[in-house]
This record gives C-alpha cells, structure tokens and sequence, in this order.
C-alpha cells in the first residue's frame, strides 16, 4: 500500500467527541533531567557508593534506546541517589495517572478526575492548576507528603549502541517504592469514591507495581471490578509499566489484566510477561526488539492468556491493538489510534511530523502474514481483529517522558466499544 493512504487516512481524522474521565492512582512529582556526559559521570560517581546497578540499568537502556525504570525499595537509598540532582532538570507532574489526566484535559475532555489516595499537597495543586480534578481518599493532608521521581531523558549516540537498534530518544526512570495504600481505595471511602466518579464513561488506571502480596493484588481486582460496575458503559483500561518484577507480572496476570476490558504496554513489556506466560527467564541483558510479526503474534498470545477484549501495543514507529471480534467497530479503533499516534507526535515536540519508514516496513510485514485487510491495517486472524498503524513520530523529539501515557489514554478514551 502506497504512504499516501495512510497520509490521507492521518489528514482526514476527525477528533469525536469524548466522555469524562477517571484516571488512577499514581500521580507524583517528575524531576525531568536531560542525560548529558556530565550527568554521566555523576552515575559513575554514585556507582561507587553501591548504586552501580541503576547505572548498568540505565547504560544498558541507552544501548537498546529503549525506555526502563529501577524501583528504589529503600527511603535511604533513594535520598542518596536523588540529592546530587536535586537542583537539575525541571519539575512537573508525574505518574501515569497523573499524565493522563493532565493530558486529556488539553484534549478537550470537559471533566477529568484523577484518583490519588494519599497524593501530596503539591501534587494534588499541580493536577488543579492542570484542570483537572484531584480525588484524595487517604490521610490527612498533613499526613500526606509529595513524592518525586527522577527522569533521565537521553538521546541516541552517548554510549555505544547494540547491533541492530533504530536511534531513538527515550526515557529512564528512577522511582521509589509508594506504599499499596496509594492505589488501593480504603475501605470506608469506597462509596464516596464510586459516587464521584458515576459521571465518568472511562477509567485509565495505573500503579499496580506499587502492590506486593497476593492479597493486595486481589484487593486491586475487586476495585477495578468495581469501577466497572459503576453503570454499564463505564470500560477500564489498565497501563503497564517496564520496572514491574516477575512476581508482580505473575500476579498482574492472575489477577488485574483479566478484570480489565482494555490494556496497554511497550514491546519490553511485553516481551516480559511472555517469559512469564512461558515459564522462561529474561535474558540478563535486553534483546534487540521483536520482528513486528513477533509482537503481533506475543499480543494475541496475551490476549487469548488473559481474554481482555483489547490490548494496545506501542513501540517505535507503529501501534497495534488486538480487539475480540464482535466487540468493537474496527475503523473506529483505528481511526483512535492513528489519533493517537498524530497526538503523541505533536506532544514529542520539534515541529515538523512524519510517516515512520519502520512502521510502513512493519505494516508491509504484517500485511504479509496476516493479510488480506478489509481495510487499510485491519486484519482477521481466528476471533481476533488485528490492527497495525504506522505512526507518525516526531523528527527532532523534544520529549520522551509521558509519551506511551499519552498514546494510550488517547487511543482508549477515543474509541467506541
């Protein structure tokens, strides 16, 4: 198929209108920090003082160009790691909840809220100031305190890259541990909570990483059970994160992915909950990515494990979901996500945008081995509807931080099922 299709597919988008919001549960504070040489070396120097694992997490990112994040389990030692970049980089708010909803308010969403149990002071003013509606459901505010995250953002070219990778820009997150109260409603705001958001027709729910036991993760699924059962059109979608370790991706598995309706992750992502799908251990270092054909094939294997009705797959230059057929009007996916894609692209920043040449190359494979389309990028494989769009990707990107958050929110609130 000729890039002018899809070119025209992109100029015709109209934006549909979009129902009220619920986002949840982790909002906090980026400190947003571009890597340089000097910034390097600062690693280098922490290295010595015992912190050398986040810096071969963070050099083994940068060779894969690929976006990760290290979770900082002990208070101590992530105040010894943050303090020598607390005056660098820029803040403004974090989470994926958090950049969800601030995101879609830009959109144009007319009511966002953003679930944050125990979120700090300032965080809940950031979201405020953003549009967009806090619902704190933990302590005090006296009782809560603000969290700040670190987010390294580095460009191809300042450590040797792997065989085989495209140059990209990409993000590396150092986080701390929040406690499972901040994503799990108490028990005795439960109602109020589900009151508050019975105007909202969709949830884009986040910071189960933060769950630990078997029992929190089930505390987590009969919530999400919940908020689907506000009132029938009411559909959850649950964002996955790369720093998540094998027991809380065996857990999310058993327990938060089947409740959810729809489900979104990177390539890494998902190449780690195939490991554990299958039983295997990830390398120690990561692979190069996936074939596209690979990745498609790994979402259905996802799909069929946990039978959500939809899982979103981003990765560079091309997006793809996998719908149960029946459930929703394939042009209507799509049109939501190359939205999406043209969105993200805008938000990356550097001006002009363009048709990815990986993704035309990826469609072209797909298209191989799934093919025949009904229509530009949708193809039926068994009760599957297979989507591929190649994205449009920003040139000279200015941001890295958030992007996958944004793609995602705006794919799933955008689209009809």
């Amino acid at each position: 198929m000729d890039a002018g299709v899809w070119e025209n597919l992109y100029q015709s988008l109209q934006v549909p209108r979009m129902d009220p919001v619920v986002t949840g549960f982790n909002a906090n504070i980026d400190r947003v920090i571009p890597v340089t040489p000097d910034i390097l070396g600062t690693f280098e120097h922490l290295a010595v003082y015992g912190s050398g694992a986040v810096l071969d997490r963070l050099k083994q990112a940068m060779r894969y160009c690929s976006a990760d994040e290290v979770f900082i389990s002990d208070p101590t030692v992530y105040s010894r790691l943050s303090e020598p970049f607390s005056r660098a980089g820029t803040l403004s708010i974090g989470g994926q909840a958090g950049i969800a909803a601030v995101h879609l308010h830009r959109l144009g969403i007319p009511s966002v809220t953003c679930a944050v149990p125990g979120a700090g002071p300032e965080t809940c003013a950031l979201l405020q100031h953003a549009g967009v509606i806090p619902l704190v459901t933990g302590p005090e505010p006296a009782d809560r305190r603000d969290i700040v995250h670190l987010i390294f953002e580095y460009a191809p070219g300042l450590v040797p890259l792997a065989d085989h990778v495209v140059p990209r820009s990409n993000r590396f997150i150092v986080s701390p541990v929040h406690d499972p109260s901040t994503v799990i409603i108490p028990g005795a705001s439960v109602n109020a909570f589900l009151e508050q958001i019975a105007g909202c027709r969709r949830a884009f729910l986040s910071g189960y990483q933060y769950l630990r036991t078997d029992e929190e993760f089930a505390a987590a699924a009969r919530q999400i059970r919940m908020i689907r059962g506000v009132h029938s059109l009411m559909r959850t979608h649950v964002e996955c994160v790369t720093g998540a370790d094998r027991s809380g991706m065996a857990m999310m598995l058993r327990h938060i992915l089947p409740g959810a309706d729809s489900v979104g992750l990177n390539e890494r992502e998902l190449g780690l909950y195939m490991h554990v799908l299958r039983g295997t251990d990830p390398a120690s270092a990561g692979p190069p990515p996936s074939s596209p054909v690979a990745c498609v094939r790994d979402a259905i294997a996802l799909s069929d494990a946990t039978g959500v009705l939809r899982v979103h797959l981003h990765t560079f230059g091309y997006y793809v979901l996998i719908l149960k057929s029946g459930t929703m009007d394939p042009e209507v996916s799509r049109n939501a996500l190359l939205l999406a894609a043209r969105v993200t692209a805008d938000a990356a920043g550097g001006g002009d945008t363009v048709l990815s040449r990986e993704g035309l190359s990826a469609y072209a494979a797909v298209r191989d081995v799934f093919g025949p389309e009904e229509s530009p990028g949708i193809f039926r494989y068994r009760d599957r509807i297979v989507l591929l769009v190649p994205a449009y990707i920003s040139e000279k990107i200015r941001k890295a931080t958030g992007l996958g958050d944004i793609l995602s929110s705006t794919a799933f609130v955008a689209d009809r099922f």
